[in-house]
């Protein structure tokens, strides 16, 4: 079958439509009802006490000459399973910032919810005003003034160091010494250097050690690594009016190293005579890792010296010998299909190594989101006019819920990349270890026991998973064992994120070759790897022993999956990172045996598989081409999401984009009832503000949300941006999944999670006839709702991917629709959609 390079949909097809959406009110919360009088006596108390222990506060840290902080952190918390009312707590004219947000699992199965507020000197009454309308005052509806706001508070305290603690509660500082995260609030009117200088001073004055050198820097927030203890951070507390809220230091985990396998000499000078190495290519994969041993002979031609770089304080050097192995499968993929081969091996990729992972001290704690930020900036000085996609199967500790963390929050700002040229990240998603017995006794669910590591959660980062068609039926010394996994299944070292809460992100999202275990008749050592059940790779140690080693899990399906991405950037150099990153997901599929493992006969089964597969393996083959029977459009777009006139007091929807693809009408409609299947992938990057207020009422991690639809059978375009308006104001008021169609594989209540969102249409023909039309729309985030950083009127970037694959070989589609492109005639358009106010 022929190949063709994928379509790019010309900008005629596109209209940008102004959009005003009808006021809506918000979900409903569940607030007790209360005796307003005694509640209205209650809170008052509760404020004198918390403003009579602050007052004692500082004059304890006067006593003993420490510094005080002049204002105040109140600690609301709500009823048992009630909400509380955040939003209202804060008041930026004010200076009253609403810091954190924490729900606190309680015995049978409640949940109380807990808010810390910083309110400056002097700003005290704003408050006490609200509480005394709430107590004598009536709105015209005849309720309490601010009934909802205190309604909700079931208690007021003055925060202690808990209050700003929003990690797990095992992990509060103790009073032994250790290195933790502090996050401090960022005002953007003030100078970002005086902020840090005064928080930084008070550091110096209680005696805090940080690192200067490694500082993350976020909307509204900053983070620094200090080292202390329970007692020493009391103190910072009662010491400074800047921290917002306080985590555990990141830990990473080791690497098991691997034996080499011997090999011949032979062998490698047979793989050198057959490189063939696309100089000329624009396209470079960055690996982020132990660093590289490249004096290789299959790596010295391709990684040169002057493209290694190193952020540790050690020698480049590769010892640890997992940087050596990355570097191989990113460039050659699985080396046993090579040597098994008179093949040309064409290499069309750039490879960079900047070290980032050290080779002697052991699990070391570190800001790694600022030591990854600096590997960027190196790699960008190797490597200035290259595409870069970078390449790490680096993790630490598991992600809770898929909350985003320093480390995960730095990778969702490299990529985003302050709107310009994104940035592409792989990652791995983390492994479950050789020796965790259980799991493997409980495979394929035994997986969902391990939840993906930091910093996979990452919302613009692709966290890969590792699936497995290593079986090796034909070793002779396996014959008599049982694999753990069948050829096509999830790899058992494959990490999930079945255990994180049903709307988080779905994770991980693509899945390559990771390798597999095998059964043992041993009592004590139950499970073991082999070397055909992982992937042939170089190795570091080269000079001593063999050529070759051997990697697998989620590190080797990371490097395939880098290769891969490196190559779309290779054919296609002016694709953005969000369409390579569109095109991974794009082209993926379930394997028949993930089907298989995980069946799906509801939307909560269909979460089930994502959760644990991903969208499963991507094609090689549908990512770089598109074929007569198989088309792949491609649109690369810009959107302002919301828009804040003079005369405006808020942000509000600005516009949508909807397009009207040149589409094989007449081609469909002949072929009647056969299955015709449309996928549509969107991608895009979101501006991090991971923040604990990032996750509540109209604190959004993501600077906004995009979403997708797709008219009905017979839909025309008047009805069809009516709908859109109403889905827009669903997706407004939170109330996803209400809108699901039974028509979507995937269905909305799951795709529409992240940043990226990938769903399929299996149609017949003639249904699909008419449903050439698609729209791009935004829904809120912290641009609309954080009015005081003055992100309104910014825009953001976007892909779109559509194709349409029909199994019959001998239907050309590809040259009908390129034939519809290159006869399109630019037509003014001036059409008015009833959009209500």
């Amino acid at each position: 079958m022929t190949q063709y390079s994928h379509l790019f949909i010309p900008d005629i097809v596109k209209q940008s439509l102004a959009f005003s959406s009808r006021a809506a009110g918000g979900g409903s919360t569940t607030i007790p009802l209360r005796n307003r009088a005694e509640h209205a006596t209650f809170l008052q108390q509760r404020f004198d006490a918390v403003r009579d222990e602050n007052a004692e506060l500082k004059r304890e840290n006067a006593a003993i000459a420490l510094p005080s902080r002049t204002g105040t952190y109140i600690e609301f918390a709500s009823a048992m399973n009630c909400d509380l009312i955040s939003n209202s707590l804060e008041d930026q004219r004010a200076g009253i910032r609403l810091l954190n947000i924490r729900h606190i699992a309680a015995e049978n199965n409640q949940t109380q919810t807990f808010a810390t507020v910083y309110v400056p000197h002097g700003k005290e009454s704003k408050l006490i005003e609200k509480l005394n309308k709430y107590a004598t005052e009536e709105t015209a509806t005849g309720k309490p003034k601010n009934d909802k706001l205190f309604r909700s508070i079931e208690d007021v305290n003055l925060a202690l160091l808990k209050g700003i603690w929003t990690d797990k509660l095992d992990k509060f500082p103790s009073e032994q010494n250790d290195w933790y995260e502090v996050w401090i609030r960022i005002d953007s009117e003030e100078d970002l250097h005086a902020q840090h200088s005064r928080f930084i001073n008070i550091l110096n004055q209680l005696g805090i050690s940080f690192k200067d050198n490694l500082i993350l820097n976020f909307p509204e927030r900053s983070v620094f690594f200090v080292y202390g203890n329970r007692i020493l951070f009391s103190q910072l507390l009662a010491s400074s009016d800047q921290l917002a809220e306080m985590r555990s230091g990141q830990i990473l985990t080791s690497f098991i190293s691997k034996e080499c396998r011997g090999e011949q000499l032979e062998w490698i000078n047979d793989l050198t005579n057959r490189l063939l190495i696309q100089d000329e290519s624009n396209s470079a994969i960055c690996v982020l890792d132990s660093g590289v041993n490249n004096g290789h002979p299959l790596l010295t031609s391709i990684i040169k010296d002057e493209n290694c770089g190193n952020v540790t304080s050690e020698v480049a050097s590769d010892l640890n010998g997992h940087g050596t192995a990355m570097c191989g499968l990113a460039i050659y993929g699985n080396l046993a299909e090579h040597l098994a081969s008179n093949s040309p091996i064409i290499v069309n990729n750039n490879i960079c190594s900047v070290k980032l992972l050290p080779n002697r001290y052991e699990n070391p704690k570190d800001i790694w989101g600022a030591l990854t930020g600096q590997a960027v900036s190196i790699s960008e000085i190797l490597l200035p006019r290259k595409n870069l996609c970078y390449c790490m199967a680096i993790t630490s500790q598991e992600s809770e819920n898929g909350k985003p963390s320093s480390w995960s929050g730095e990778v969702d700002s490299l990529t985003y990349n302050n709107g310009n040229n994104g940035r592409l990240f792989l990652i791995s998603a983390g492994n479950i270890q050789s020796d965790e017995y259980d799991i493997f006794n409980n495979y394929p669910s035994g997986n969902s026991l391990r939840k993906i590591q930091d910093p996979a959660q990452s919302w613009n980062g692709v966290a890969v998973g590792a699936f497995t068609n290593l079986v090796a039926l034909d070793n002779v010394d396996l014959r008599e064992y049982r694999r753990v996994a069948p050829s096509g299944g999830i790899s058992p070292f494959s990490r999930t994120s079945i255990l994180w809460d049903s709307k988080s992100i779905i994770k991980p999202e693509i899945m390559f070759e990771g390798g597999n275990i095998y059964e043992t008749h041993d009592d004590i050592f139950k499970y073991s790897t082999h070397q055909d059940l992982e992937l042939t790779t170089t190795s570091s140690r080269f000079q001593l022993g063999g050529y070759f080693d051997t990697l697998s899990a989620t590190s080797a399906a990371t490097a395939l999956a880098s290769k891969l991405a490196g190559e779309i950037q290779a054919k296609y150099p002016d694709l953005w990172a969000e369409s390579v990153r569109g095109l991974l997901v794009h082209s993926a599929k379930w394997t028949q045996q993930m089907e298989s493992q995980f069946p799906v006969s509801n939307r909560a089964d269909m979460q089930r598989r994502l959760r644990f597969c991903g969208y499963g393996v991507p094609s090689e083959r549908r990512a770089l081409f598109s074929s007569e029977n198989g088309v792949t459009y491609i649109a690369q777009e810009s959107i302002q999401p919301f828009i804040k006139g003079r005369g405006d007091s808020q942000p509000k929807i600005n516009e949508m984009h909807l397009f009207v693809l040149p589409w094989p009408k007449e081609v469909l409609q002949d072929l009647g009832e056969i299955n015709v299947s449309m996928r549509i992938t969107l991608s895009y990057f979101i501006e991090p503000a991971p923040g604990e207020i990032g996750w509540k009422d109209k604190y959004k991690y993501a600077n906004c949300g995009l979403r997708f639809d797709v008219n009905n059978e017979g839909e025309d375009e008047r009805a069809f941006m009516l709908r859109i308006n109403k889905l827009i104001e669903a997706e407004e008021d939170e109330e996803r999944g209400k809108n699901d169609s039974s028509r979507w594989l995937i269905g909305t209540d799951n795709r529409n999670r992240g940043s990226i969102h990938s769903d399929e249409l299996n149609l017949t023909a003639a249904q699909l006839a008419t449903c050439n039309m698609i729209a791009v729309f935004p829904i809120g985030g912290w641009w609309k709702s954080r009015t005081n950083l003055k992100c309104y009127n910014k825009s953001i970037r976007y892909s779109l991917l559509v194709s349409l694959d029909t199994p019959l070989e001998e239907i050309d589609l590809y040259n009908v629709i390129k034939t519809k492109i290159e006869n399109l005639i630019p037509v003014p358009v001036d059409i008015e959609i009833p959009i209500r106010n």
